[in-house]
């Protein structure tokens, strides 16, 4: 049986930078699954990256590379300077697809003046030769677009196409949302993302059916709101778990450490230990206070810095709240007034001085009504600000907040004391220096603890827009029947999105535990230190990182790593990545410029050597001469895994040719 993959088999470039001209590479001629394109620094190993990009995504694949350079002001750039007379720039792109043939992607750029820039790209795709079928009303580029996107997710291809360089600078700790997105395309959640937009989409409309009078736009702005505080639910809740996973390391750093000032000088007699004693007291009872000033500063602190009054009466509170509820009320009657006039069968005259004297009646002014401020709030938030008073204490709270604070100034003051004294007598001890490190740990907690705070409150706060939303939602629902064909349709497409989130829930959590295995296995094939793991942990929802090393405490990733560790951490990732999305989508090669940068000799023939040739059913490296130096080309070519060697030279100033070749010379056998 044949394993389903897709195997690039030849890159043409015409006209593209120093690629003057038409080139074709050719990156499959035998059985070998290693591809090595060699060129010294300048030459074009980056150029072919950029092709790479370009003939599969086009202008989209460019701006994830260049987010800040016009589209179009680089690829007139980008145009040779000793190109052919055809006026384009053409990039294509064949592979061979077990489940589906020979597939070839052509892109062609034109350049020529008089061209509007919608009009310069064009992009076809070809199935075995023949074109693939377009649907109805869509353009052949915005058709092949999507076609190639949904066969090669370009959020998943991306995480295949790995500069070596920028891998050392990449933070191990977070996967950024691309990263995210890019494993999520691999697991083939990227389609129930696509499914959830659909879905969000038919929420919209149906409601603008169903209540044409809220007009569409405030429609498509509630549904357009709903969608942010839904993403800015998950953001928050995400950031919350990385600082609340912050807080246990530096909750854990800062025990350890108190422990080792306890134990210092533990036979110098008892005045120290009884100095030592108090100073653990003291430091207990300042992170007590820290920890009621968060709470403070989340409660009602702000509204006693807004001098919010401890009596509400001082603003006329009743009186406003009392305005308010008559004009809800004056509404409310009117309303009734209309619907009993409209269907009584009166003339339309009579009609009209009915309700004109009902308009009368309401509005006619209350003695001794004067004008309150508060009025111009609405009912809604005046009975929002009611509930907050009562439910934040508010008012006693200026007296509360007030103890606290002196309380809190008081134990700082004891713990600088102790402190101080403890210093003192324990000089040339160390202490002062652990003294030192633990108060910069207790800053750190103090600053994470008040980001959490600030988290949760956000969350409250996107939790109670998010309900009064769903309120809207369902004022709008009860306007029609509810066994009407637009209510059943919305509540399919409520079902619909709670089934989606739960199997995209349940997809992550079983993906990420052979994502966790494939991390061990790559990181075991790069790394020496890899026999000192005890623990690999990957978050399904974000694919966070967790390593527990031997002799290091909390999360070995939060040291300061080397470049070679780094590199290692983001190989290890596109190895798992590779490696376990198998078993969920189309095997795609992996394509690696640079790929031992910053690597010594020893690891990079453990590199070269070890993980490479594993690293999926196609590998295509870009490396310059010092890559596989030191008789590591001899090692790959002896192992019989070589499918093609191939060598960019220099033709002129602004050409180079790229050609096959023996690559012994270049590496300097």
């Amino acid at each position: 049986m044949v394993t389903e993959m897709v195997i690039f088999t030849k890159l043409s470039i015409q006209n593209f930078k120093r690629f003057s001209g038409r080139h074709e590479i050719r990156f499959t001629s035998g059985e070998g699954r290693l591809t090595i394109i060699g060129a010294e620094n300048g030459l074009g190993k980056t150029t072919l990256m950029e092709a790479f990009h370009i003939a599969l995504y086009g202008k989209k694949g460019f701006q994830k590379l260049y987010p800040k350079t016009d589209y179009h002001t680089w690829m007139a750039n980008a145009f040779s300077v000793e190109a052919d007379d055809s006026g384009k720039l053409n990039f294509s792109l064949e592979m061979e697809a077990s489940n589906i043939g020979r597939v070839r992607i052509s892109r062609t750029y034109w350049t020529t003046e008089g061209i509007g820039d919608s009009d310069r790209e064009e992009f076809v795709v070809l199935i075995d030769g023949r074109p693939i079928q377009r649907d109805a009303g869509q353009s052949l580029l915005q058709h092949s677009n999507n076609w190639i996107q949904d066969f090669i997710p370009q959020a998943a291809m991306r995480k295949f196409l790995v500069d070596g360089e920028r891998l050392s600078e990449m933070d191990p700790r977070k996967i950024d949302s691309e990263i995210v997105s890019g494993i999520d395309d691999v697991t083939g959640i990227g389609l129930l993302h696509r499914l959830t937009r659909h879905l969000n989409n038919a929420r919209k409309d149906t409601l603008s059916i169903m209540s044409p009078g809220a007009g569409e736009s405030n429609i498509l702005q509630l549904s357009s709101r709903r969608k942010s505080i839904k993403d800015e639910l998950n953001d928050t809740q995400r950031r919350l778990n990385e600082a609340e996973s912050i807080q246990s390391s530096l909750n854990d750093e800062i025990l350890a450490l108190q422990r080792e000032i306890e134990n210092i000088g533990n036979d110098d007699g008892s005045t120290n230990g009884e100095l030592r004693v108090n100073y653990s007291v003291r430091q207990s009872e300042l992170t007590s206070s820290r920890k009621e000033i968060q709470n403070l500063l989340e409660g009602p602190t702000p509204f006693i810095v807004a001098r919010i009054p401890s009596d509400l009466e001082e603003w006329s509170f009743s009186e406003a709240l009392a305005e308010l509820q008559t004009r809800r009320d004056r509404t409310n009657h009117l309303d009734f007034l209309n619907l009993v006039v409209k269907t009584s069968g009166v003339q339309e005259s009579t009609a009209s001085r009915l309700i004109a004297t009902g308009e009368q009646i309401l509005d006619s002014p209350k003695h001794g009504r004067r004008y309150n401020p508060l009025t111009k709030l609405n009912l809604e938030l005046l009975e929002q600000l009611k509930h907050r008073f009562v439910e934040l204490g508010l008012a006693s709270a200026d007296s509360s907040v007030s103890r606290s604070m002196d309380l809190a100034l008081a134990r700082l003051r004891a713990f600088n004391t102790a402190e101080a004294n403890l210093r003192h007598a324990s000089q040339g001890e160390g202490i002062s220096a652990k003294a030192a490190e633990l108060r910069e740990l207790a800053r750190s907690l103090g600053a994470t603890q008040a980001e959490i705070e600030s988290l949760r409150g956000s969350l409250r706060a996107l939790g109670a827009e998010w309900d009064h939303l769903e309120q809207r939602f369902y004022e709008i629902r009860q306007g029609e029947d509810p066994d009407s064909l637009l209510n059943k349709r919305l509540t399919r497409i409520d079902r619909l999105e709670k089934l989606n989130e739960l199997v995209l829930n349940e997809v992550r959590e079983k993906f990420s535990k052979p994502l966790e295995a494939s991390f061990a296995e790559g990181f075991e094939l790069l790394s020496r230190k890899s026999d000192r793991i005890e623990e690999i942990r990957i978050n399904p929802n974000d694919y966070s990182l967790f390593l527990k090393m031997k002799g290091f405490d909390g999360n070995w990733l939060d040291r300061d790593l080397s470049a070679t560790e780094k590199q290692h951490v983001g190989l290890a990732l596109v190895y798992a990545l590779r490696r376990a999305s198998s078993e969920w989508s189309l095997p795609l090669p992996v394509i690696i410029d640079t790929p031992t940068s910053r690597m010594d000799l020893e690891h990079k023939s453990w590199s070269v050597t070890k993980f490479y040739p594993l690293l999926s059913n196609q590998v295509i490296v870009l490396a310059t001469s010092d890559d596989l130096a030191g008789g590591l080309y001899q090692e790959l070519s002896d192992s019989g895994i070589l499918a093609n060697e191939l060598l960019i030279q220099e033709v002129s100033d602004n050409s180079v040719s790229i050609s096959k070749t023996d690559l012994g010379d270049f590496f300097r056998l």
